[in-house]
């Protein structure tokens, strides 16, 4: 993770995957654990629902989850304004996928280049057939 922790693309995916290695170490070591999750909560940038579509471009997820990623975006309504401000962390449990991150502001990263989400999402598909 720490080689390809400078590729934006890949940081949702490495974030994610330390978190939930840190859940896992808490059987292991809880007090070292705990110590890095808190530290975390203010580190979860790469996790907002405003950031985690760059996964899209990356090499860490399969053809699957980037598939998965892709339909949840679609199931969310482009919001008519971006909310502005902090970025709202998500909660994150030890089952948390990156499809299950994406929301309504997933949609921001798309919308200065006047491209849907649903629309890119269909074009790799088909690209990928």
């Amino acid at each position: 993770m720490w080689m390809s922790s400078t590729l934006a693309a890949d940081a949702p995916a490495n974030d994610l995957q330390f978190m939930k290695d840190m859940m896992k170490f808490k059987r292991t070591d809880p007090e070292i654990a705990q110590a890095v999750l808190q530290k975390l909560v203010n580190h979860k940038w790469y996790l907002t629902q405003e950031v985690v579509p760059f996964a899209l471009f990356g090499s860490r997820l399969s053809d699957k989850e980037k598939a998965g990623h892709c339909c949840q975006a679609a199931r969310h309504w482009k919001p008519d304004s971006f909310r502005r401000g902090k970025p709202m962390f998500p909660q994150v449990t030890a089952k948390t996928t990156l499809a299950d991150l994406v929301g309504p502001e997933s949609h921001l990263l798309l919308d200065p280049l006047a491209l849907s989400m649903t629309g890119f999402c269909n074009l790799w598909r088909h690209g990928k057939e």
